[in-house]
């Protein structure tokens, strides 16, 4: 795996964690406010001093353990990033852990995500991503969904949606994508009720998907956007599915002064490594 920091245990409780976070320090491509390679570093500062309970799931994350490899190595180019965050994620799951990947910019989940290919997709969003370029780009972070609809089998839930073009309107509906919009939250939260208990289910949360009322240290802000409450409900639907592994991407410390934006992402990835770790079935003794 690609290091540049040195990878530590971090948990609420030590053990051997089925769960391991990897930091990845880029946003290279980032078309409006950079800063995302930032957010590793962010929320492994506000991880310890949330408190370890979970409302939303009903329980306690007391003896929830989850470890740290590290970052990896800061590049500018997006071709290497893709290779280091596919082979340290590939690494994770051939060594029988869960990851939980932090960015860093969406383009990531481009490559955090094959290892997986073929697992349900679930996309908390602001924006569809699909365009075909941008500013000459074909793989940006708002173009990586369409690269990966083209490479990967995908079923897709896309949850938040409400800044898209002409252009991804267009592929989208030429595919059929489920997309839930910032207005149908309840279709979205019955979609992901919905999901099988056997199927394996690969989830990405892109801070922007929140009303920058509730997060405005992201790359990509848009107005409209779901309340902290609502996106953690949301995410507390998917309590009992076959998790393999998850992102949080586009936390953008500069313009998260208060540190909201960082207590938001640390809560979402303490409930998505609760539901990834209760998917591996019972610790032993």
């Amino acid at each position: 795996m690609f290091r540049a920091r040195s990878p530590t245990e971090w948990s609420p409780a030590p053990g051997n964690p089925r769960v391991v976070m990897v930091g990845v320090p880029f946003d290279a491509t980032q078309s409006y406010r950079p800063g995302a390679r930032q957010g590793p570093s962010a929320v492994r500062y506000a991880l310890p001093n949330m408190e370890f309970y979970s409302i939303e799931l009903g329980r306690s994350l007391e003896d929830l353990s989850i470890g740290d490899a590290g970052d990896l190595e800061y590049t500018s180019d997006v071709v290497h990033m893709l290779r280091f965050v596919e082979e340290a994620v590939a690494e994770l799951r051939d060594s029988g852990k869960s990851p939980a990947v932090v960015g860093g910019e969406h383009t990531i989940t481009l490559a955090s995500y094959r290892p997986f290919c073929g697992a349900t997709l679930v996309v908390f969003d602001a924006h569809l991503d699909m365009r075909d370029e941008i500013y000459g780009l074909k793989t940006s972070h708002a173009t990586f969904l369409r690269r990966l609809l083209e490479s990967c089998s995908v079923e897709l839930l896309h949850i938040g949606g409400r800044a898209f073009s002409d252009e991804e309107l267009e592929f989208a509906r030429s595919r059929g994508l489920k997309i839930y919009t910032s207005q149908d939250l309840d279709g979205a939260r019955e979609a992901l009720s919905g999901l099988s208990r056997s199927d394996s289910v690969y989830v990405s949360l892109d801070l922007d998907v929140l009303d920058p009322a509730f997060a405005p240290g992201v790359g990509n802000p848009e107005p409209g956007g779901l309340s902290s409450s609502e996106l953690l409900q949301l995410i507390a639907s998917l309590d009992g599915v076959s998790l393999v592994g998850f992102d949080v991407v586009e936390l953008s410390p500069p313009y998260d002064p208060s540190g909201v934006t960082s207590a938001i992402a640390a809560k979402a990835l303490l409930m998505l490594a609760s539901i990834a770790d209760r998917s591996r079935g019972p610790r032993g003794p």
